[in-house]
């Protein structure tokens, strides 16, 4: 009897294992709201002196690691995606028996919102990272009043997600190394050109928000003061402003002037920033990160002079902040090569900035025209005369020194966190494998492929097609 109680505990506590870590690999792990509430959640409690609440104009329009470079600020982006007023309040509740920021900045753009429910999909990006607790329960109330079991559990929403699953749901952190250090920020990299931005410096009139969205916005302010905490408000720029919306954000203006608090209205203020809509634009709605770094320079400057911000650089306390500071310069490094069609160009960078990488440099083919200087280029960047001579493969950076000349035969292998790399040569053939998939580009030509370390990730692999004046081949 003792054995079978014996067994029938263990069967009863794998079943429960199993399960468990079912539910880990199924539930939701959106990039926004979801994942910054549950790292919110990691943060060494009574670190963070400045919160980012809002939509994704705050996750994706102000980075940390920006205001951590340049003044030492300790924040973090806690945000949704179309996050309402009411999902806002009760995020920022949260987030206060956790952390005793200093200041609390709200971006206000979803102030337009004049529903009282939005779509199912948003309140989900809005609701289920947050624990178990009385505020969640009450921010489910107030967004989906009849689907408060189902979200609670969570299981029932999302329990279909099989056909979803990919490599990262069963990593740590979505398989970022420094996904632990995340302070919420998630870029754009993609840029949309505009001629210009919307002009608002004519819109002085005002109007009201909906019942729904001034209540909310009325119960942050009362919420600020009940806890003593210095309150913000702003509006992140964005090209697609209409004259309505920016009649609702002079209202709030308004009533942020009746309660004595700062509002920055930033689509008044280009000019102050130095934006940019020719390249600082993702698309009408957001930032991209060269519009990021613009906002959140100013956003540093501007805290720190009106308010008595600790610099915390140095403090080993606050080390996940310069972790996360030198991941965010990496990858818009990253972001630079990629976005590089210049040969010359993406290897003056690859010689710059060459500590964190493995770069493999194909010449395959007549390489060189002889309208260029390629070789030269490449002989500054370490290619061995032999490769420049007779072609093939040279392997550089973090695993360099290898070569594999054409016209001979050899191969390389490398195996990375990740992925694999292989390189080979086979007589007048060359190959070039990342993660089984072929990332020779031209044939006449020069390949580059770029392998980063720090972020465990492929950076760039292109061609400059030497039959077509050296144009990049993607």
């Amino acid at each position: 009897m003792k054995k079978k109680l014996i067994g029938t505990v263990v069967f009863l506590a794998l079943a429960a294992g199993l399960l468990w870590k079912l539910n880990d690999a199924f539930r939701l792990k959106q990039e926004d709201g979801i994942v910054p509430m549950e790292l919110f959640y990691e943060q060494e409690p009574g670190t963070i002196d400045v919160m980012f609440y809002g939509s994704s104009h705050t996750y994706s329009d102000i980075n940390p690691a920006v205001l951590w470079d340049q003044e030492g600020i300790s924040s973090y982006d806690l945000a949704g995606s179309l996050q309402p007023l009411w999902n806002t309040y009760y995020y920022m509740k949260e987030s206060l028996k956790y952390q005793t920021p200093k200041v609390m900045v709200v971006e206000l753009v979803r102030a337009i919102e004049s529903r009282d429910y939005i779509e199912e999909a948003r309140t989900v990006t809005n609701t289920f990272g947050m624990k178990f607790s009385k505020e969640k329960i009450e921010n489910i109330q107030v967004s989906t009043p009849d689907n408060l079991i189902p979200y609670l559990l969570g299981y029932p929403v999302y329990h279909s997600r099989y056909t979803e699953l990919s490599r990262a749901d069963f990593s740590a952190y979505l398989g970022d190394p420094h996904g632990k250090a995340s302070k919420g920020y998630y870029p754009l990299y993609v840029t949309k050109s505009y001629d210009s931005m919307a002009d608002m410096s004519e819109i002085t009139e005002s109007s009201d928000l909906a019942p729904k969205s001034e209540e909310y916005l009325r119960k942050i302010i009362a919420l600020a003061k009940e806890e003593d905490i210095l309150l913000v408000f702003m509006i992140s720029p964005y090209q697609g402003i209409v004259e309505s919306e920016q009649m609702i954000f002079n209202r709030c203006g308004e009533i942020a002037e009746e309660e004595g608090i700062p509002f920055l209205d930033f689509n008044r203020m280009y000019d102050e920033l130095g934006l940019n809509p020719e390249t600082d634009m993702a698309e009408a709605s957001h930032l991209n990160y060269r519009g990021t770094e613009k906002l959140s320079r100013y956003l540093a400057g501007w805290l720190a002079s009106n308010y008595d911000l600790a610099d915390h650089r140095g403090d080993e306390a606050y080390a996940s902040w310069d972790e996360n500071a030198a991941d965010w310069k990496q990858k818009d490094l990253n972001q630079a090569l990629s976005e590089e069609e210049s040969w010359e160009g993406l290897l003056q960078k690859l010689r710059e900035n060459g500590g964190t990488y493995t770069y493999v440099i194909g010449l395959t083919g007549a390489w060189d025209n002889g309208e260029q200087p390629v070789r030269e280029t490449l002989e500054e960047l370490g290619v061995p005369e032999e490769i420049l001579d007779r072609g093939g493969m040279w392997i550089g950076g973090v695993d360099g020194g290898q070569t594999l000349p054409g016209g001979a035969e050899g191969s390389c292998a490398l195996e990375f966190t990740a992925s694999d790399l292989e390189v080979k040569v086979n007589g007048g053939s060359q190959f070039l494998m990342f993660d089984g998939e072929s990332e020779l580009k031209t044939l006449n030509g020069v390949n580059v492929l770029i392998y980063d370390h720090f972020t465990e990730s492929l950076v760039t692999a292109v061609g400059f097609d030497a039959e077509n004046g050296y144009t990049c081949v993607h």
